[in-house]
């Protein structure tokens, strides 16, 4: 990818530079940089702050050749065996610590080669026909009082969870220091060593006292929830929705699963991103999409999810990735729940890194609350060798899980999430890779 056209002006927000990026460029404009600048001022006194926002537009730098269905299988192994090669380079050069979501997911620059690639492999996806008007028309009409009044009713239910969490956590932490040993307390520090909450930690130990060392990992099996044993289960619905703070995977996540859909379900995928903040995100599902022959939409505001939906007719899964901004951000959430209202999502599924601490993961739950989270998707079980958090989020939120991730391949390293297995990684008798 190129830039073909960039301008430079100043905002006065993220939001602010999103819109007057796009009235100057059109719907294609993409965010490039920005940077906090002062402003005025009179000898060194009286300078404002403003958001120098750098945009443009990207294009090819050569027109895009049709790819043969039968030969796009072919393509994505090749462009994985890419990747495969550019992370064994980077080791070989010798430790040069990273955050592991620059190190793993979006290095500096591997977009660009990634884009160069995908411009060799370019699939141009062929038009389909509108929505009925009927349908159109049911898309772009607001959702019902009723509906409102379901969604506070969700959210609420999610904070008084929350609520009660933290309040059993503070209990536990002071218990700890003069709790009488019980008769199952090896079990309990070692289920705790896997990162259970001491609460959890007690309660299997001594619902397990009457089953025995090999009873542990199937009674922890019978209380996991999930989704469904095959992925159009997992998904729950055609339109599926992710959201989830920055770095957890989300775009690599929905990537795998578009490819799950049409190279091996041959099915009819949209995939869709409302994260216009990064150019990384925009450029690597686009990438995805040509590798994959898929169509895929910038949307820069919820309004414009009616419209594009119906310039891809009736597609059989439609997938939305979501800015990933820190769940503390509150402008972020607002958007994020405009979102939720115009595409109408039949799941939302939170993607959590498995390797988070519980409370980071509480304070996700909390504030993304914001939209009635449908189910839990973890991420990154290759990252981390304790996985009770994943326990303590499905028995604190009775959310069932549908995936969980375990590494970077596409679309190899994503398994619908099954009890046996999750109970197996809580109590040590299995690991990721083994």
């Amino acid at each position: 990818m190129r830039v073909v056209r960039q301008i430079t002006f100043e905002a006065r927000n993220d939001a602010d530079a999103v819109l007057m990026a796009r009235d100057r460029l059109g719907r294609d404009a993409v965010i490039l940089s920005t940077q906090v600048v002062k402003r005025g001022g009179f000898l060194g006194f009286f300078r404002r702050k403003v958001l120098l926002v750098t945009a443009g537009i990207l294009g090819d730098e050569a027109p895009r050749a049709a790819v043969a269905p039968e030969e796009t299988k072919e393509r994505i192994m090749a462009f994985q065996r890419l990747l495969e090669v550019k992370h064994a380079v980077r080791d070989a050069m010798g430790p040069k610590e990273a955050p592991p979501e620059v190190r793993r997911e979006s290095p500096p620059g591997v977009h660009l080669e990634i884009s160069s690639q995908g411009k060799a492999m370019a699939a141009a996806t062929a038009g389909v026909s509108p929505l009925p008007a009927p349908l159109l028309s049911a898309l772009r009409e607001p959702s019902p009082p009723a509906a409102d009044e379901g969604l506070k009713r969700q959210v609420d239910e999610i904070h008084q969870t929350l609520a009660r969490v933290l309040h059993r956590l503070e209990e536990d932490r002071q218990e700890a220091v003069a709790s009488a040993p019980s008769p199952w307390e090896e079990l309990a520090r070692r289920l705790e060593a896997a990162d259970l909450s001491p609460h959890h930690a007690r309660e299997v130990a001594e619902a397990c006292g009457a089953l025995g060392a090999e009873g542990v990992a199937p009674y922890i099996a019978s209380r996991i929830p999930v989704c469904g044993a095959e992925v159009r289960d997992a998904l729950m619905g055609t339109r599926v929705m992710f959201i989830g703070p920055t770095g957890v995977g989300k775009t690599t996540t929905i990537a795998k699963l578009a490819a799950i859909y049409s190279l091996w379900e041959r099915k009819k995928v949209l995939m869709l991103t409302a994260d216009t903040y990064r150019i990384a995100a925009v450029e690597q599902l686009r990438t995805y999409a040509r590798i994959l022959g898929v169509p895929f939409e910038v949307v820069f505001s919820p309004q414009e999810i009616p419209e594009v939906l119906a310039k891809h007719g009736d597609p059989d899964l439609v997938l939305l990735d979501t800015a990933g901004r820190s769940q503390r951000d509150a402008r972020r959430m607002e958007e994020l729940q405009a979102l939720y209202r115009v595409f109408r999502p039949d799941a939302v599924h939170l993607v959590v890194s498995a390797n988070m601490k519980y409370r980071d993961i509480l304070d996700v739950v909390d504030r993304m609350g914001v939209v009635p989270v449908s189910c839990l998707l973890f991420t990154k079980l290759d990252e981390t060798l304790t996985y009770g958090n994943i326990l303590n989020a499905v028995l604190d939120f009775k959310k069932p899980l549908s995936f969980i991730t375990t590494g970077q391949d596409v679309p190899n390293d994503i398994e619908v999430a099954e009890p046996d297995r999750i109970a197996r990684l809580v109590a040590g008798e299995d690991g990721v890779g083994r």
